[in-house]
């Protein structure tokens, strides 16, 4: 029975916690529930027509350790005007969850949504949110 316990014990010290977030953003779900989207943009205040960049950090919804070949991509669109962006964001893995998305450019005023798809291997899940540009 004490092997068992001290087996138990030295098990339990070998778990590592459950991954925390690395700073403040707003905090999206995907929309299948499987992934956690916290982002923020840099400046704070999205520009009309110049570049800006989002940090962005994904972590599994149960508390897992996100996967090593989690990848992400970001978009935008402005749907009313069927239309996306001028460019293509360059995507940059910083590990452990942590995304940077640079070169992004809101060309015009008005809605747009932020895309963020997760893929862990052959899936892909997206969390998406409004933003507005005036």
């Amino acid at each position: 029975m004490r092997a068992l316990l001290l087996l138990a014990i030295s098990l339990s010290s070998c778990v590592t916690p459950p991954p925390t977030w690395s700073f403040e953003g707003v905090e999206l779900l995907s929309n299948d529930g499987s992934w956690l989207v916290r982002w923020r943009t840099e400046p704070v205040e999205i520009p009309l027509n110049a570049p800006f960049h989002i940090e962005l950090q994904v972590l599994p919804a149960d508390g897992s350790h996100p996967p090593a070949e989690l990848s992400l991509q970001v978009d935008a669109a402005m749907p009313h005007h069927r239309h996306g962006m001028n460019r293509v964001p360059r995507m940059i893995d910083q590990g452990g969850g942590g995304f940077r998305a640079e070169g992004m450019l809101f060309h015009m005023e008005g809605r747009w949504e932020l895309y963020f798809d997760v893929s862990d291997g052959p899936l892909t899940e997206r969390a998406q949110v409004e933003v507005f540009l005036e």
